[in-house]
């Protein structure tokens, strides 16, 4: 059975974060890049750049056929982003041309500090040169503001392969760059989720003024919610809801049946007896193995705490989750950061034997 198993060191207790999908992906980095993809095979390639005019660059594209490139842009001085006035970028490599974006290509968000551009930059040869480059400039624009600054462009080529490797689309035609002449794959029946507005309405209620998840923090999303069509009739849809902690997040998750939308139940072990739950904290779903798992964490370094695994199985009355296990671990007084720390081999309070 699968375990969440960490090996933390102080540095890494320090770095870490949280995503829903981050046992189920994969992450890599090459040069400054770093690539992280989740199950859904939506990647990002994103780059930090600290004491400069723009502070992160970002490549997005999700794992859907022929997926649009998105790029996002951050430039350090969030008053750009602010200020009035339609939003322009531009980008040149190596000193060349620069290709100009603006209009519906361009958007400037404040509350996320970045401008978003769209565009055929796979069919446009961006991407192209940004494999094939040494710097990026782009230049960030609104009204009288702008921040304009270099992006290295070592390691890049490594990224955009391995996003290519990691979507299965090596040799087929919507590639980023390892074309070739097959047929873009069928989607996964799974799909991620941005916001709350690609939410079913029965589930958007719960997101209201008054509902549980009324005060869910809508970034949070981001990389955090997904759907997964079971089949033509069953889908399940995970996203946070409710108001986060330092390191705990919580979850809800639904079922819709045949256009019938329930919240699912998490079975738990409560005082050595079962109850059961509407929130399940930092949760993740195994979409091919139908498992859900989530690791309540006891304090931040996410050494104590309790670890739960669900099964979704199909019941008389419609799919349910069914408890497969359950650990728990009280907070030791002293920390080794050494540790090997493995919630699977905790004492289980399921099953009871």
């Amino acid at each position: 059975m699968h375990h969440l198993k960490l090996t933390l060191t102080l540095a890494a207790l320090l770095s870490s974060t949280l995503s829903s999908q981050a046992e189920d992906g994969a992450y890599k980095e090459f040069k400054a890049w770093q690539v992280s993809c989740s199950q859904t095979r939506a990647c990002t390639m994103r780059q930090f750049l600290s004491d400069k005019p723009l502070s992160s660059f970002e490549l997005q594209r999700s794992g859907k056929p022929e997926a649009p490139v998105v790029l996002v842009v951050s430039p350090s001085d969030n008053t750009v982003t602010e200020n009035e006035g339609a939003p322009e970028a531009s980008i040149a490599i190596d000193g060349g041309e620069p290709l100009v974006l603006s209009g519906a290509s361009v958007t400037a968000d404040p509350s996320a500090y970045a401008f978003k551009l769209s565009g055929d930059f796979i069919g446009n040869g961006l991407i192209e040169s940004l494999k094939n480059g040494t710097t990026a400039t782009i230049t960030l624009s609104r009204g009288d503001k702008s921040a304009k600054g270099d992006l290295p462009l070592a390691g890049a080529a490594a990224s955009l392969l391995f996003i290519d490797e990691y979507q299965d689309r090596i040799d087929h035609v919507d590639a980023i760059t390892a074309k070739g002449d097959k047929a873009p794959n069928p989607a996964l029946p799974v799909t991620d989720l941005t916001s709350i507005d690609e939410l079913p309405e029965a589930i958007r209620t719960h997101f209201a003024e008054g509902g549980l998840c009324a005060d869910t923090d809508p970034s949070m999303f981001n990389g955090n919610a997904m759907s997964h069509a079971i089949d033509e009739n069953t889908t399940v849809y995970m996203m946070p809801c409710g108001s986060s902690g330092a390191y705990n997040v919580p979850y809800m998750a639904f079922i819709d049946a045949f256009e019938m939308v329930t919240p699912l139940a998490f079975p738990e072990m409560q005082d050595g007896g079962p109850s059961a739950t509407l929130q399940a904290f930092n949760l993740a779903y195994d979409w091919e193995a139908k498992r859900f798992s989530s690791f309540f964490k006891g304090r931040g370094i996410a050494d104590c705490g309790t670890y739960s695994q669900w099964q979704l199985k199909e019941r008389a009355t419609g799919p349910q989750l069914v408890l497969i296990e359950e650990t728990f671990r009280d907070c030791p007084e002293q920390f080794n950061e050494a540790e090997e720390i493995d919630p699977g081999s905790w004492p289980k309070t399921w099953p009871l034997k």
